[in-house]
């Protein structure tokens, strides 16, 4: 297969190199595909990830036959951060907070866990039980700002500088600073923040100028997060950069953010904590692609990694976006992120007894050190992949491109080990292991569809990640969905997904004006005050202003409310009248999303956001279908719910042409992935080489 790309550099002007490169870190394999400008080569490729993840990025430019000279662009999606908040290996932080408020990390919103503790007496949130910050190292200062800005108490610098050094005798090697109203006015915190530098001149300190917005508890923990992985996602970025650099490397190299774009090194470093699930936002992005494509615009996607599973729903082809996101009850992100929510469940995770002694998969994993017990690299427990080997979903010698040759044995004797304990045969582990995460990752995608009122009958489902296709068609029958869309190259799809990435960066300001056509001057001083902000720093990085386009979106509520709703607005310049029409388009906002509407209440604008968004255009992909057949040979295979072990056929996706007909139950193998075709459904190649699988044609139906 080759390609012929018309990838516009977004930001920088072009070199001599001429290789695109798109970078996923995941928690086994680190993935990459590179696609030549001027030729339209592409060469995709696996390694395992590594601990210090910038020595498998490295290794991956390699493994695809390149040296780092070579290439104009990296787009880069890392795990650092989120491996440092879930295993909470974060730097040693303290919190500088408005006296009275510096339990907000632990009170929260009163939410609690939905799931199986849900009526657990002893339940703790994770941030008490697991803390980022300690009790004893966040500090309350003297100081309080009004809600319009005003200064109620000035700030007691004293009490700022007391803090300070006491972290320091704690070894606190980074802080954050979120005062009570800074949003409005934030002359104490950048005051608090000169003080930490002088007293903690090397420590990281971080301010909700991070991303200035009304909720008090979410702004918190905004900051608290960022502070707590920003020296790492920070130390990762300079390691990468000085060891391409080191190497010959000349281009520019983007970090995935979480608002569904790509930021340059420089602004990413300024906002670490939104680059927490940056590679499965690029899974998305490259979601909505293929929704704007032809597939469908209605998709549920699965990315099934070693370690997790990512998931979201994607709507008229449409970025899903939510200002609040959570990782674990009471620790929330406020900022328009792109809506993608994981469960501890992929193809690395573990095989063990839960809480009640039923079998499950995940959370724990095997990652890619040891790995999984068939990759021998001294894996000793079974993992959802020994399973998937053992039923003959994954065969030995078509695994990852021939890159790792699985030893079946050594999975069966880890699931007999294991399943003793249950009474259970190795293949009836495997069995019900593959049954457990199909399940689990059913009920996931329930929570981003159903439980918000949606309708899953109406939407296909799309896997990626290497493990996704396995799954999916078992899944879909789980959820009732009858189509399931199969991207190219599914394996790499997160990868490719980071090159079809236009440049985003997001700024909010808090300005609690009334949404009053008397107010549309100062609403939109404060909207041109931003955008010729952000202007100046993408020209300062050497980005393609000329390119450059806004999207706009205001925070508002009814007067006396204390929770605010992200609404888009058009970009063009606010006027008296525009504001008017705003009035009725927020009313029609709020009672779609909350079944009424206050038309009586005057509606108060908290925040103001603009984007600037710097397009990529679009690489296209054209078949050029390998040489042979497309059968390959016959397996025994166990499929869900079977008495025994049934014969199918293998078949070779590279080499199916459009059109052509696989019934179930089948195997379609390609490079980084295998797809599982059940019995009853079909799968064919359509013409933009997604792999379609469909209930069988019959009389009867």
């Amino acid at each position: 297969m080759t390609t012929h790309p018309d990838i516009a550099d977004p930001g920088v002007e072009s070199s001599t190199a001429a290789w695109v490169v798109g970078i996923d870190v995941g928690g086994t394999f680190t993935d990459i595909i590179a696609l030549h400008r001027r030729t339209g080569e592409v060469r995709d490729g696996k390694v395992l990830s590594t601990p210090q993840q910038e020595e498998g990025v490295l290794a991956s430019i390699a493994a695809v036959g390149l040296e780092v000279r070579e290439v104009a662009e990296i787009v880069h999606g890392h795990t650092v951060g989120i491996n440092a908040l879930l295993s909470r290996a974060g730097e040693r932080t303290g919190l500088i907070a408005t006296r009275g408020h510096q339990d907000l990390l632990d009170i929260g919103r009163m939410h609690r866990e939905f799931g199986d503790r849900f009526y657990d007496p002893t339940w703790l949130r994770p941030h008490q039980e697991r803390p980022i910050i300690p009790r004893e190292l966040r500090f309350g200062v003297l100081e309080r700002m009004r809600y319009d800005g005003s200064a109620l108490t000035p700030l007691d610098a004293d009490s700022v500088r007391e803090a300070a050094r006491e972290l320091a005798r704690q070894g606190v090697r980074s802080v954050a600073v979120c005062l009570v109203n800074s949003y409005t006015n934030d002359e104490h915190e950048r005051r608090a923040a000169e003080i930490l530098a002088e007293e903690l001149p090397d420590a990281y300190v971080q301010t909700s100028a991070l991303y200035p917005v009304t909720k008090e508890h979410e702004r918190t923990t905004t900051v608290a997060l960022d502070a707590y992985v920003g020296p790492r996602v920070v130390g990762y970025l300079d390691r990468l950069e000085s060891g391409l650099v080191e190497r010959g490397f000349g281009g520019t190299l983007w970090i995935m953010m979480m608002n569904g774009g790509v930021a340059t090194v420089a602004d990413a470093g300024r906002a670490p904590v939104f680059q927490l699930v940056s590679g499965p936002v690029g899974g998305v992005s490259g979601s909505i692609r293929l929704a704007n494509e032809g597939a469908t615009p209605d998709l549920l996607t699965i990315d099934v990694g070693g370690t997790s599973t990512d998931v979201a729903a994607i709507r008229g082809g449409q970025t899903p976006l939510t200002d609040l996101w959570t990782l674990e009850t009471g620790l929330t992100l406020t900022m328009p992120l792109v809506d993608v929510e994981s469960i501890g469940s992929g193809a690395g995770s573990l095989i063990r007894p839960n809480a009640l002694g039923n079998v499950a998969v995940g959370p724990a994993s095997a990652g890619s050190d040891p790995g999984p017990v068939c990759y021998g690299r001294g894996g000793t427990e079974p993992t959802l992949t020994d399973a998937c080997a053992l039923l003959g979903v994954l065969q030995p010698d078509l695994f990852a491109n021939g890159a790792i040759e699985l030893d079946v044995d050594a999975s069966r004797a880890a699931l007999e080990r294991t399943a003793s304990q249950w009474g259970m045969s190795a293949i009836g582990l495997a069995a019900a292991a593959y049954e457990v995460a199909c399940q689990d990752i059913a009920a996931k995608v329930r929570t981003i569809s159903v439980y918000r009122g949606l309708d899953v009958r109406e939407f296909a489902l799309q896997p990626s990640g290497s493990a996704g296709p396995m799954l999916a068609d078992r899944v879909a029958r789980i959820l009732g969905v009858r189509k399931v869309v199969v991207p190219r190259s599914p394996g790499q799809f997160s990868a490719l997904g980071l090159l079809r990435t236009d440049l985003r960066v997001t700024r909010a300001q808090s300005i609690m004006t009334p949404l009053d056509p008397a107010c549309a001057e100062s609403i939109e001083a404060a909207f041109a005050t931003l955008e010729d902000r952000v202007h100046d720093e993408l020209k300062g990085q050497g980005a393609d202003v000329t390119r450059l386009h806004f999207e706009r979106a205001i925070f508002a509520m009814y007067r006396g409310q204390t929770w605010d709703n992200r609404m888009p607005i058009p970009p063009a310049s606010l006027t008296a009248e525009g504001v008017q029409e705003l009035v009725p388009a927020f009313h029609a906002y709020y009672e779609e999303h909350y079944g009424f509407a206050a038309r009586e209440i005057p509606v108060v604008v908290s925040t103001v956001e603009v984007t600037a968004v710097i397009p990529r255009e679009q690489a296209r992909f054209e078949l050029v279908p390998d040489e042979g057949a497309a059968f390959l040979r016959t397996a025994e295979l166990v499929l869900p719910g079977a008495a025994g072990p049934v014969e199918v056929g293998i078949h070779v996706r590279e080499r199916l042409a459009p059109g052509e007909q696989v019934p179930g139950p089948a195997l379609v193998t390609e490079k980084f992935a295998t797809t599982v075709v059940l019995p009853g459904r079909t799968a064919h190649v359509d013409d933009d080489l997604n792999l379609i699988i469909e209930p069988q044609i019959t009389a009867e139906s």
